[in-house]
C-alpha cells in the first residue's frame, strides 16, 4: 500500500468512554442502520478532523462526545489527526492533535492527544505527511501565499456525500460551495499531475507581472496627460511671471526640462515693467472652461447610450439563447416521412415543419453570432469614451488651476503696496521652488525591468506542453469513467451512453448512444442516472490520481446509493425481496467490491441504511449494523451529556 487509508475513527466521551469503529484497509468497508443513528455523520468527522472550518457533527454528537479522531495507515506508516468538538451554539474548535509514527495508541481522553497544535499548522502537518507540496511559512512572495494546493482541495476528490450523490451541477464535493469551488477548480491540473507548484506559482506570477504592466501603462499615459507635479507647479509660476512681464507664456505642451530651464532664466532676471492681470484673460479662461464642461456633457451622454446598448444586447443574447434552447428539439428529430402517418395519404406537411424549425435555428444561431461579433466594437467604443472623458477632466483641472491662479494673483497683487512688491515675492517663490526642486523627477518607473521579467518567465512556462497534459488527463479520466458508467445501472438517455471529462471547469458531456447528440449533465434526468455517473467518476478518478501517485489518500466514503431504488424501505433489510429496484441496487455493490478489489490499496466506506444479508460479501463487510432494536448508534445511548451544552 502506497497511500493512505484510514484504520480507525474514533470518538471520546465524558468519563473515559470511547467509542471505536474500525475499517480494513484496502477494502470495502460498510456501516449500516437506521435513521438517526448517526452514519451520515462519519464523513464529517472525517472532514472535520481534515481540518474544516466548520464542525458540522450532529448536535447529539455534540452533546455527548468532547473530541473525535482518525487514524490514518500507510504500510507501517501512521498518523492521527484530532479535533476537539465544540459544543452546541459554538461553531468550530481552533485546537488541533497531529502525531505521527508507529503503533500509535488511539487516546482514550482529551489528555491523552498527542501533537497539539493550531489548526493552520495542523493542516500543513497533515499536507506534509499526504505529499501535498507546501510553500515556505516564511515566504515574502505574495503570490506564492496567494495559490497552494491544501488538504482541503484533496477532499474533493475522497468523499461523495448526499448533497453531491443526486447532484444536478457539481460533479464534486466542495463544487457547490461559492467560497471553495474556485480553489478547487484552480488546484485540479496540480492534483491530475498536469503541473508541479512551480510551475503554477510561475503562471500566476506571470499574470501578475501581466497585470502590473498594464497597470503601469495606464499611470504613465495619465501622468503624461495630466503631467507631473512638478510640471503643475512650475506652470503655476510661470503664468504669474508671465503676467508680471518676467516671461513668455509658457506652452501647454512644454515638458520639465523645459519648463525647469524657464525657471532658471527667471531666477538670474531683476525685476522689469510687469503689469496687473487683465479681465479678458479670465473671460477666456471661463469660455475655454464652459467649452470644455459641453464637450464632457456631450462623452458622458455617449457612454452611456453605449453603456445601454451593452445591456440591451445582453438581455437580447439570453432571449436568443432561450429561444434556442427551445428549438434545439431539432437535433433529435429524424427526417420526416412524405406520407400522413395515420392515413398514410401523401403529405409533405412534417418536412416542411422539420425543415422550418432547422431554419429557425439557423436564424437564431447567426443572430447571436452576430450580437458577439459587435459586442467588442461597442466594449473598445467605451474604452475609448472613458479614455476622453479622462483626458478632458484633465484638461478641465488645468484651466480651473489657471482660474485659481488669476484670482489669486490679483487678490495678492492688491494687498501689496506696489507691483514691485509682487514680483519680489513672485522671485522668491522661483528661488524657493528650484532649491527644493534641483533636479527634473523621473517621468515614471522603467518599465523595461517588466518587460524582462515577463519575457523570461514567458520562456519558462510551456502553456502549449500543460495543455497536451491536461487533455491526455481528461482522455484516460473519460476512459475510466465510460467503463464503469457501463457497468452501472442506468436510464434514458444514459443507457449505453459514453462520458467525457473536462477538468476546466469541472464538467461531463453525455453522449448518446443512438443519436450521437451531446447532453449536459442537467439532462441525464433521473437520480439513478445522477448516481451512476457520480460513482463512476469517484472510481475514475481514483484510478487516474494512483496511476500518478497523487498526494490524495485511497479513500472514498459514499452516504447512501440506495436512496434511488428504495427511499421509503424500513430498517430491517434482511428479508429484501428481489424485484428490479434491488436487482439494480445491487449491480451497483458488484461494481463497488469489483471496482475496489481492481484497484489495489483502495479503500471505500460505503454509508447504507440497506442490509443485504443474503450477500456474503455485504455480510463480511459490514463493519457495524444499528438499528432501533438494538438501541446501538454512533455514539451509544447511555453516554453521559456533556456540561458545557445547551
Amino acid at each position: 500500500m502506497s497511500r493512505w487509508n484510514i484504520s480507525d475513527i474514533f470518538f471520546v466521551g465524558e468519563g473515559g468512554r470511547v467509542r471505536i469503529l474500525d475499517l480494513k484497509p484496502g477494502q470495502v468497508n460498510i456501516i449500516t442502520g437506521a435513521s438517526g443513528t448517526g452514519k451520515s455523520t462519519l464523513i464529517k468527522a472525517i472532514d472535520y478532523c481534515l481540518g474544516s472550518s466548520k464542525c458540522e457533527l450532529a448536535a447529539h454528537v455534540k452533546r455527548h462526545s468532547v473530541a473525535v479522531g482518525v487514524k490514518w495507515v500507510m504500510g507501517d506508516m501512521q498518523m492521527i489527526t484530532g479535533r476537539l468538538i465544540p459544543p452546541v451554539g459554538q461553531g468550530t474548535s481552533t485546537r488541533m492533535f497531529v502525531s505521527n509514527g508507529r503503533n500509535l495508541l488511539i487516546p482514550q481522553s482529551v489528555e491523552a492527544f498527542q501533537g497539539a497544535t493550531t489548526l493552520e499548522a495542523g493542516k500543513v502537518f497533515i499536507e506534509r505527511a499526504f505529499g501535498i507540496a507546501g510553500l515556505p511559512e516564511s515566504s515574502d512572495d505574495r503570490t506564492a501565499r496567494k495559490w497552494r494546493p491544501t488538504v482541503r482541495h484533496a477532499t474533493a476528490y475522497m468523499f461523495v456525500p448526499k448533497d453531491v450523490i443526486y447532484n444536478e451541477t457539481a460533479l464534486l464535493h466542495g463544487l457547490d460551495q461559492a467560497d471553495e469551488a474556485p480553489a478547487i477548480i484552480e488546484t485540479m491540473p496540480y492534483f491530475l499531475g498536469v503541473v508541479n507548484q512551480d510551475t503554477v506559482l510561475q503562471e500566476r506570477r506571470l499574470r501578475d507581472l501581466r497585470k502590473k504592466l498594464e497597470r503601469e501603462e495606464r499611470k504613465l499615459r495619465a501622468r503624461q496627460a495630466a503631467g507631473s507635479d512638478y510640471k503643475k507647479f512650475a506652470m503655476r509660476l510661470l503664468m504669474d511671471a508671465h503676467r508680471n512681464g518676467l516671461a513668455g507664456l509658457p506652452s501647454e505642451m512644454a515638458t520639465e526640462p523645459e519648463l525647469q530651464a524657464a525657471l532658471t532664466q527667471i531666477k538670474q532676471s531683476k525685476p522689469g515693467a510687469g503689469k496687473n492681470p487683465e479681465e479678458s484673460e479670465l473671460t477666456n479662461l471661463y469660455a475655454q472652461r464652459r467649452s470644455l464642461l459641453s464637450e464632457i456633457e456631450n462623452v458622458r451622454r455617449k457612454s452611456r447610450a453605449t453603456r445601454k446598448t451593452l445591456e440591451d444586447m445582453k438581455a437580447f443574447e439570453g432571449s436568443v439563447r432561450r429561444q434556442y434552447e427551445k428549438l434545439k428539439i431539432a437535433e433529435h428529430l429524424q427526417p420526416a416521412s412524405s406520407v400522413c402517418p395515420l392515413c398514410e395519404t401523401p403529405s409533405e406537411r412534417g418536412i416542411e415543419i422539420s425543415e422550418a424549425i432547422h431554419r429557425s435555428m439557423s436564424i437564431v444561431r447567426s443572430e447571436t453570432i452576430a450580437v458577439e461579433d459587435v459586442r467588442p466594437r461597442f466594449v473598445e467604443h467605451e474604452d475609448s469614451l472613458q479614455l476622453e472623458l479622462s483626458r478632458l477632466n484633465l484638461k478641465l483641472n488645468g484651466v480651473d488651476e489657471r482660474i485659481k491662479t488669476w484670482v489669486r494673483q490679483s487678490e495678492e497683487a492688491k494687498q501689496l503696496e506696489s507691483l514691485a512688491q509682487y514680483r519680489v515675492l513672485l522671485l522668491g517663490r522661483v528661488h524657493q521652488f528650484l532649491e527644493m526642486n534641483p533636479t527634473t523627477p523621473l517621468p515614471g518607473p522603467d518599465l523595461d525591468v517588466l518587460r524582462e521579467q515577463i519575457l523570461e518567465l514567458e520562456s519558462l512556462v510551456d502553456s502549449s506542453a500543460k495543455q497536451v497534459l491536461l487533455s491526455h488527463a481528461e482522455r484516460k479520466i473519460s476512459q475510466y469513467l465510460s467503463e464503469g458508467f457501463a457497468d452501472l445501472p442506468t436510464g434514458q438517455p444514459c443507457i449505453g451512453a459514453e462520458l467525457e471529462f473536462s477538468a476546466k471547469p469541472p464538467d461531463i458531456a453525455i453522449i448518446e448512444k443512438d443519436s450521437g447528440a451531446v447532453l449536459r449533465l442537467p439532462d441525464a434526468g433521473s437520480d439513478e442516472n445522477y448516481l451512476a455517473i457520480h460513482i463512476a467518476l469517484s472510481f475514475a478518478l481514483q484510478k487516474y490520481l494512483a496511476k500518478v501517485n497523487a498526494p490524495v489518500p485511497a479513500f472514498l466514503a459514499f452516504d447512501q446509493i440506495s436512496r434511488p431504488y428504495y427511499p421509503q424501505r424500513g430498517e430491517d433489510e434482511s428479508d429484501i425481496g428481489e424485484n428490479e429496484e434491488v436487482s439494480a441496487m445491487r449491480r451497483h455493490l458488484d461494481f463497488l467490491f469489483n471496482a475496489t478489489a481492481a484497484q489495489e490499496g483502495l479503500q471505500v466506506l460505503l454509508i447504507e441504511h440497506a442490509f443485504f444479508g443474503d450477500d456474503p460479501r455485504y455480510v463480511a463487510a459490514t463493519r457495524k449494523r444499528w438499528n432501533k432494536l438494538s438501541a446501538d448508534a454512533l455514539i451509544p445511548l447511555d453516554w453521559p451529556r456533556r456540561k458545557d451544552t445547551q
